[in-house]
């Protein structure tokens, strides 16, 4: 019998993974957006990731004008993660816009027993487990 993570990674739908934007391509973006030089747009990110440090580590929540903020998270053994939580508005814009590729697209919205019944039918011999 298959397991449900095989009927799921073979017939769930999920995005193709993009090629990455390089740490170069964003400060050239921000250089051209803001007619800002490479070398103040450059300060600026380093000194947002110390303001961003200092906020963390003294147990606050790091809140930026846009909307996004930056919670520490205490773990029971001690660490800390970080938790971000980005601006709503970016969130719906994306989804407003997205131009990325999904696998299976057409299985978006379909329920487990339809994606488990793509499985089942094509491969009768080795049906998903109930």
């Amino acid at each position: 019998m298959a397991k449900k993570i095989q009927a799921w990674t073979a017939y769930g739908p999920r995005l193709q993974r993009g090629k990455p934007m390089t740490k170069e391509e964003i400060i050239e973006n921000i250089v051209n957006a803001t007619n800002q030089s490479r070398g103040s747009v450059l300060a600026v990110l380093a000194e947002l990731d110390v303001q961003l440090e200092n906020g963390l580590k003294s147990g606050r929540i790091v809140q930026m004008p846009n909307g996004t903020h930056f919670e520490p998270i205490g773990k029971k053994d001690g660490s800390i993660q970080v938790r971000t939580r980005i601006n709503p508005m970016v969130i719906r814009n994306v989804n407003a816009g997205f131009r990325g590729k999904w696998i299976n697209a057409q299985n978006i919205g379909k329920t487990q027993e339809e994606i488990f019944a793509l499985w089942n039918a094509d491969h009768p011999d080795d049906p998903v487990e109930a």
